[in-house]
């Protein structure tokens, strides 16, 4: 009886211990889930599947090696939300596929293994798309989903700088670099530790600060 009562209080500290760990990280579905998450919820079940029904370690140790693994994720979660290297790594950055009405082959090609046109036609189709043809703008998501901009002008905006960090792959995809926006917040008399984000759609860029107060510049035609 005493093997059941351990059996079950093991259980019980695993399930607390890791339902604790998505709730204070905000990972309460699937779909909120990094790569790094996924990995790491893996290697927390395989220490509560290998220690649950062993009494050879003590119960002490089995805490400790779990809390363990849940500070492991933490860490590098934390690490990919400052580290644009790890944050594409883990998570992902958008595969634009279709640009100005015509196909990125060169993207397709580079990211086969992730990208399966068929699947992508199915998505094209399930959000009321007819065909690629009439497709001005696509891009897969880090999460798989498909975008889709039918008309120019609908272009979604693009963050260009977070948390006073400029996002170097953004800002190239709008045809600008890092001495641009630098140029731009001058112009705004904003300092850069000032950032939050800045957000670049329809040639105007909006800087909200970490007050909350938000300054725009319209760009020129």
């Amino acid at each position: 009886m005493e093997y059941y009562a351990w059996v079950l209080a093991k259980f019980v500290a695993g399930f607390v211990i890791i339902a604790t760990h998505m709730y204070l990280s905000g990972r309460t579905q699937l779909s909120q889930m990094t790569a790094i998450d996924l990995i790491g919820n893996f290697i927390l079940g395989g220490i509560i599947g290998g220690v649950i029904y062993s009494d050879t370690i003590p119960f002490r140790q089995y805490l400790t090696v779990l809390l363990l693994g849940v500070l492991l994720i933490y860490l590098l979660n934390a690490a990919t939300k400052h580290i644009q290297v790890l944050r594409g790594f883990a998570i992902g950055s958008p595969i634009p596929i279709i640009k100005d009405g015509k196909f990125l082959v060169e993207n397709l090609v580079s990211n086969k293994h992730k990208i399966d046109i068929l699947r992508v036609a199915s998505q094209l189709h399930a959000q009321g798309g007819l065909a690629f043809q009439q497709v001005y703008y696509a891009q897969i998501e880090p999460g798989g989903e498909l975008t889709i901009i039918c008309d120019e002008k609908d272009m979604p905006s693009v963050v260009v700088m977070y948390n006073a960090e400029a996002r170097i792959a953004q800002l190239e995809s709008i045809g600008h670099d890092a001495e641009w926006l630098f140029a731009e917040l001058s112009e705004l008399g904003v300092e850069r530790d000032e950032v939050f984000l800045a957000e670049f759609w329809r040639g105007e860029l909006c800087v909200t600060l970490k007050d909350g107060s938000e300054l725009c510049r319209n760009q020129p035609a």
